[in-house]
């Protein structure tokens, strides 16, 4: 046995315990799952309260015009701050003829047609550019169908005009709120438009993309709570319709309706001669597709267009919504038609009176908006001035009365 002494180990060559890692993987699964539920708790709380408190209508800097798109919970929101649960709701829809472009915010058609009906009534103006009947205020009007049972839907359509029961692809994205967050009826003709819509196998990774966000959407509402941000904080980023720096991130509620006004615009600058020229030819077609004279030598709407018609017709709305939904036929200027002749003056004149049949054989209300205006009330080819507003909402409040004696909502 040797007498070397045994040396003690070095402390360099002790055990050590192994660093506590900075994460762990169930700390971070649940800070994400704690931050998802903060998301959708924080989305569903700040859109009960209305984002757009000055705002009679989604002007251009709230609306799709500039990038910003309004959600169905923000709009309905924006529908309970002006409609108490006693009146009568009245929800404007369709495009910009109703959203009321060249009427200043303080002279919008939809505020003299509120005047007309008095208390009783809530006039709200949910128009877009561009939109059909079956888009935003429709969807809106539709999902508030149980908390607003008395009410009337008001859109607008040229002769023979229908609609896709799922709207235009501008506007889609609020169909896709609605529909995943389960604020629509069932409609069989929709439903299956809307299979086949994102069926279609051209466009098939881009509608599974955005099928899969309004999904994701339906549980954690981000895009209310972005839309809160954006409209009282601060806008994300800048936009061709508003790339000036100072003002492309500015909270999108702080910016005025300033809708240009039709009645400080020379009659040249509106009505130029290459805008006439092309109007008039949009003008003359008004009622071209599916008419042409019988032996009588009248005006007669072919049976393929007519049944055409008639089935978008039926499909663009649910049945049980149909009978409170106005639809107006828009007309064009009288600058315009006065240069048709009288025949194709009177092709028009048939046209709408098919269209207003149609619509009420559906079971519609239908309103022709009437020949009684003068060349000074359109801005436009279509567009009313403000005295043409009034003109309009003149000829529609006693319709939308009438309306409401039928459904039962006036004793």
């Amino acid at each position: 046995m040797s007498d070397t002494p045994i040396k003690p180990s070095s402390p360099t060559s002790a055990p050590t315990a192994a660093p506590r890692p900075f994460f762990k993987p169930w700390t971070l699964l649940l800070g994400f799952v704690a931050g998802l539920a903060l998301l959708a708790y924080a989305g569903r709380t700040v859109i009960k309260r209305d984002l757009h408190p000055t705002a009679v209508r989604f002007h251009p800097m709230i609306a799709p015009d500039s990038q910003y798109e309004p959600t169905m919970g923000e709009m309905r929101a924006f529908v309970r701050a002006r409609c108490r649960p006693d009146q009568i709701l009245v929800i404007v829809g369709g495009n910009s003829i109703l959203l009321g472009v060249g009427q200043p915010a303080d002279r919008v058609w939809t505020k003299r047609l509120q005047d007309l009906l008095g208390d009783r009534y809530a006039v709200v103006n949910l128009a877009f550019r561009g939109s059909s009947p079956t888009d935003g205020g429709a969807f809106v009007a539709e999902s508030l169908r149980d908390e607003f049972p008395r009410q009337i839907y008001i859109a607008n359509v040229a002769a023979l005009q229908a609609a896709d029961t799922i709207g235009i692809e501008t506007y889609r994205f609020i169909f896709f709120d609605a529909y995943y967050k389960g604020l629509l009826l069932s409609w069989p003709p929709r439903d299956q438009q809307f299979k086949d819509y994102l069926a279609e196998p051209a466009f098939h990774t881009a509608r599974f993309e955005r099928r899969l966000g309004a999904q994701i959407d339906a549980a954690l509402h981000y895009r209310d709570f972005w839309n809160w941000w954006s409209a009282t904080k601060f806008f994300t980023f800048a936009t061709p319709y508003q790339p000036d720096p100072k003002l492309a991130y500015r909270a999108r509620a702080k910016f005025a309706d300033q809708e240009t006004d039709y009645d400080t615009l020379p009659f040249d600058q509106r009505f130029s001669p290459s805008v006439i020229a092309n109007d008039t030819i949009i003008a003359r077609a008004y009622s071209a597709n599916g008419y042409a004279k019988n032996a009588a030598g009248e005006w007669q709407l072919a049976d393929a267009a007519r049944e055409q018609f008639l089935r978008f017709a039926a499909n663009a709305f649910p049945d049980s919504l149909k009978p409170r939904t106005l639809m107006l036929i828009s007309r064009n200027s009288p600058f315009y038609t006065r240069q048709l002749g009288p025949d194709l003056q009177a092709r028009d004149e048939v046209a709408i009176h098919d269209t207003i049949a149609g619509f009420e054989k559906l079971g519609y209300a239908a309103l022709d908006t009437g020949n009684h205006y003068a060349i000074e009330d359109f801005g436009d080819r279509t567009h009313l001035t403000s005295a043409g507003g009034a003109k309009l909402a003149a000829t529609v409040a006693p319709k939308i009365e009438a309306l409401a004696t039928k459904l039962g909502y006036v004793k």
